[in-house]
């Protein structure tokens, strides 16, 4: 069988290493396409660190952009040679991480004109989280293809954003405006306030002030809207998220929904003896009023939705990079000599824990290195 290189860990907290797995005879519905960029996840460290999902020795990474190299007789979308960026999670062989990716053909898009794999890379996996969560786990209209005019009832719908400078917080607020929500509420650090309000929140706080709490609560006492607030919470800390937010919702009819996994402790400048501690119920970790509902989010589940599963990432999304309804996140471009240097150094900044209002991206494959594939 034909191998290609992929980048590997052998165990939790094991190094880094390139080792070579096998490329897969493409099955009916798939297509086979080498990975040229690639964003780090906080995941990718979860999965190291903690071994969260993980079955080692395996590779890592959910999101990708590349280019078609071949496709099965039945694909009918997409052509050897097509640009594409997709958000893809069920196997070894889907792994973003390694040069060639094989998966079915409705988990791609085709790259819009004028965007860069660089910046298509940013998409995949944080916008569809965004449309899943908003739409299944909120209940949020988000109407597909979008009606010329729009006339959501629940337009004034207090939505929280909380953490809405992560990649994810950022497609969520683009995609709230470009369905016509008006009383989106942000909170980031203060430098990303302009951005996000450019976006389209219409109140933005900086999560670090201390009334910060009291503040949104006078937000939605205000609000003419009688059946609570949604609140999407992008960070999902037990500590920097979750207690804030039950506080904040605690409104009859308020609904939350958290991304896992719930981050109880980790390592940080303050606390750099911390160990890593994960857990997956958001409901346990705050004492949250009894008529609301919190609900865990993992975006993986989308494809249970068949509607999603054929169109969010093969109309969807492109369509709304294509309009400039959503922006690509801001790129921190990882260098480095070798797929192997890149890959660790990626890895490294995401366990500091430095990254705010932007994307760490980096190649996989490149000429140069991996002539051959």
């Amino acid at each position: 069988m034909s191998t290609h290189p992929a980048v590997i860990a052998n165990g939790i907290k094991q190094p880094l290493t390139i080792g070579s797995v096998p490329t897969p005879v493409i099955q009916p519905g798939e297509v086979r396409v080498r990975v040229e960029w690639v964003p780090s996840a906080p995941l990718d460290v979860y999965q190291i660190d903690a071994g969260l999902m993980a079955q080692f020795p395996q590779s890592f990474g959910d999101s990708a952009a590349g280019t078609v190299v071949a496709a099965a007789d039945d694909v009918k979308r997409l052509k050897v040679g097509d640009k594409v960026f997709g958000f893809f999670f069920h196997n070894e062989k889907e792994r973003a991480q390694q040069i060639y990716v094989t998966a079915l053909e409705h988990l791609f898009a085709k790259v819009p004109e004028g965007v860069s794999l660089q910046a298509a890379a940013t998409l995949p996996n944080n916008f569809c989280t965004a449309f899943f969560t908003l739409s299944e786990k909120l209940g949020i209209e988000l109407p597909w293809p979008r009606p010329e005019r729009l006339t959501a009832k629940t337009q004034n719908v207090p939505i929280l954003i909380w953490g809405a400078a992560t990649s994810v917080g950022q497609y969520a607020v683009q995609a709230l405006k470009y369905w016509g929500y008006k009383n989106i509420i942000a909170t980031a650090s203060a430098r990303h306030h302009d951005r996000l309000r450019g976006y389209g929140a219409k109140h933005v706080f900086d999560y670090r002030d201390p009334t910060v709490v009291q503040s949104i609560r006078e937000v939605l006492d205000n609000s003419e809207y009688p059946d609570g607030v949604r609140v999407f919470d992008c960070v999902d800390s037990k500590f920097g998220s979750l207690l804030p937010i039950s506080n904040i919702a605690n409104q009859p009819g308020s609904v939350v929904a958290a991304l896992l996994p719930v981050v109880v402790s980790s390592p940080s400048g303050d606390t750099p003896a911390a160990t890593l501690e994960l857990a997956i119920d958001p409901s346990e970790h705050a004492a949250w009023a009894s008529d609301v509902k919190v609900h865990s989010v993992a975006a993986y589940a989308y494809e249970s939705n068949t509607f999603l599963r054929d169109h969010l990432q093969p109309e969807i999304m492109p369509s709304l990079l294509a309009e400039g309804a959503v922006e690509p996140n801001k790129q921190h471009v990882i260098e480095g000599k070798t797929l192997l240097e890149r890959a660790r150094t990626a890895l490294d900044i995401m366990r500091a824990g430095t990254v705010s209002g932007e994307r760490l991206v980096w190649k996989v494959w490149t000429e140069e290195e991996f002539p051959g594939f």
